[in-house]
């Protein structure tokens, strides 16, 4: 028989204790079935341990390679569904000659595509449609990373009916959604913690929009940037293999080909980084002008269906129905083809296209979407910008022909830049655009236009796409972080006065002395006045240590001064994006009349105070009759 020394820790020891906790529960236990079963489930959770780092892996491989296939089945539906409704039909000009269909009855098919979502939220989901992305966002920062286990079912659903029968949003923000539930709902079966239940999300986020475009590193970065805000390696490696591997099931269904195809193109001159730079000022102000417009149209449905007294099912109807409208004269609106970027980018689209697609996009979008049917902004973004670059480059090109490229390229170059004004992301747009482009000759204006159109937008409106709705109700999010709750509560509420202080004259010797004999890893230090001076850290410590006892230093010359420092009239929420963007795990809170140390706060006592007052406000929105 093997000894107890060589059961400990095997994995036939964790059998037979989940054997052990089956026979004791089933044999006492007084309850449902239901009720036993969930116990039983939890206990081997707990037995599995998966909230290891290697175990934790396989889970974000898992939620990769559902996230891919869901992608995959979400794609062919849509192509499915929008050939069935307009696959008869050919385009001509700037409208559509009909076989076999009535002209006069194509405005109906996004309406009844509307009335199809309206229903299914009503009497399926039972709910109004919240704001894709920027649900996800507030479930990061405010609920511990816990969407709707079915969310994902509901959202792949109306976006399919919605985009397949004509609507005019996107499918890529959907299926970042879609991801984002699906990770999320593992996360919570599995009993994650609420720092894994994130990083899940985000593992889900990053592998539908890599699956989508065909771009695991701009999908990567998008759930890094835009959805969590953490640049932390334990986030980061998960993201990765997540992307990865729903890129890798989407390559293997929809092909290794980038999402368009553009000729080859390069920046003739230094000289055209001027245009470009302009070109990015135009796409700020274009990202500002499809905000507002969107938002808009989306207040007035809700305006007109509160004072008429319409169910709410039947607003996306109504939505689809004034989409059909604009959209049967002018076909490269609908959301289900990017025909026109492509006609875009080989500079082959005509001005009258590129005219009406630019000044209405934001329009249809807010009809189908902003109704209360189903879409993302990435791909309207992308159409309105494409229209802007394309009619800006033929008219430097044709001004200026030996030191510009042709207008494909200003195209190319306006997507990504008016994008990345709408969604404040300029390092996501311009990774998604070099993988799907595949053109790296292209990068350098990309970046040039999208940063400036980024911060252009930024200058001209505060808001992006997601945080207006999310200021709309009252919460503030930056860096993962719910800022409107934690900029009411006062660092003195998390300070602490318990810390290991030195004198800036106390010798090197008696430093490493203190250090052998305390767990602490950050000493500070102060004049004999109490004012405060820097922080002694085990980087510190470290060379003190392996260069032995340095005779006659003292800590005045090894103390780091360049740190960030806090006030008594600071918040929690500059003390939590401190610890996001620096690696100090203690901030010092010192007088701002004196610089005199008053105390310290910890970086894991203050984000457990966060998590709790977190709760306490989910609990009170919970208990909220009105809400």
């Amino acid at each position: 028989m093997k000894s107890p020394s060589k059961i400990k820790g095997s994995w036939s020891r964790k059998v037979l204790a989940i054997l052990y906790i089956l026979f004791r529960r089933s044999r006492y236990f007084r309850g449902t079935s239901q009720k036993f079963f969930k116990l039983t489930l939890e206990n081997i959770l707990i037995q599995l341990n998966l909230n290891q780092d290697l175990p934790f892996l396989f889970i974000a491989v898992f939620v990769g390679v559902t996230t891919g296939y869901v992608a995959v089945i979400f794609h062919d539906a849509i192509k499915l569904l929008s050939h069935f409704f307009f696959g008869g039909l050919e385009v001509f000009g700037t409208s559509f000659i009909t076989e076999g269909y009535w002209g006069l009855l194509m405005p109906f098919v996004p309406a009844v595509g509307g009335l199809l979502v309206g229903l299914y939220n009503a009497y399926v989901v039972k709910t109004r449609p919240g704001h894709g992305l920027a649900s996800v966002i507030k479930a990061v920062a405010q609920n511990e990373g816990n969407l709707p286990r079915r969310l994902w079912l509901h959202r792949t659903i109306t976006s399919v009916l919605s985009i397949g029968t004509g609507g005019g949003g996107g499918r890529e923000a959907p299926i970042a959604q879609v991801g984002a539930a699906l990770g999320s709902s593992v996360a919570q079966v599995l009993k994650f913690s609420p720092d894994r239940k994130r990083t899940l999300l985000g593992c889900g986020a990053a592998a539908g929009l890599a699956a989508v475009f065909n771009a695991p590193i701009g999908g990567v970065m998008f759930a890094i940037e835009v959805i969590l805000g953490d640049f932390s390696v334990r986030t980061f490696s998960p993201i990765v293999i997540a992307a990865v591997i729903g890129t890798v099931v989407s390559r293997s269904y929809l092909g290794n080909s980038p999402t368009f195809q553009v000729p080859d193109y390069s920046l003739v001159s230094n000289t055209e980084l001027l245009f470009y730079f302009v070109l990015g000022v135009l796409a700020g102000l274009s990202a500002v002008m499809f905000i507002k417009v969107y938002y808009r149209i989306e207040e007035t449905f809700l305006k007109v269906e509160k004072q008429r007294n319409i169910p709410a099912w039947a607003m996306p109807a109504i939505g689809g129905l004034l989409t059909g409208l604009v959209c049967m004269w002018l076909p490269g609106l609908y959301g289900y083809s990017y025909e026109v970027i492509d006609n875009a980018v080989r500079g082959t689209e005509s001005w009258l296209n590129m005219v009406g697609i630019y000044l209405l996009k934001p329009v249809v979008a807010g009809f189908s979407v902003g109704s209360g049917g189903s879409g993302g902004m990435f791909a309207p973004a992308m159409k309105m910008g494409a229209m802007l670059g394309g009619m800006f480059g033929n008219l430097v090109h044709t001004l200026f022909p030996g030191i510009t490229a042709a207008s494909g390229a200003y195209a190319l170059v306006g997507m990504g830049a008016l994008t990345a004004g709408i969604i404040r992301a300029p390092l996501t747009v311009i990774l998604i655009l070099f993988e799907v482009t595949g053109e790296y000759e292209i990068v350098l204006p990309i970046m040039f236009a999208a940063v400036t159109a980024a911060l252009i937008a930024r200058l001209a409106y505060s808001y992006s796409m997601e945080t207006y709705v999310l200021e709309k109700e009252g919460v503030r999010v930056g860096f993962g972080i719910a800022l409107s709750v934690a900029e009411n509560i006062s660092v003195l509420d998390i300070m602490r006065t318990s810390y290991v202080r030195f004198r800036d004259v106390t010798r090197a010797e008696k430093i490493i002395d203190v250090f052998h004999n305390t767990p602490e890893s950050n000493f500070l230090v102060t004049t004999e006045s109490d004012e405060f001076v820097g922080v002694i850290r085990l980087e510190e410590m470290s060379i003190l240590l392996r260069e032995g006892p340095l005779t006659g230093l003292i800590a005045e010359d090894i103390v780091k001064k360049d740190i960030p420092v806090l006030y008594e009239t600071s918040k929690l929420d500059e003390a939590l994006k401190l610890f996001e963007l620096t690696d100090y795990d203690i901030l010092p809170v010192l007088s701002r009349k004196s610089d005199k140390l008053l105390g310290v706060v910890r970086q894991e006592q203050a984000f457990s105070y966060y998590r709790k007052q977190m709760n306490l406000y989910g609990s009170d929105l919970d208990s909220d009759p009105g809400k």
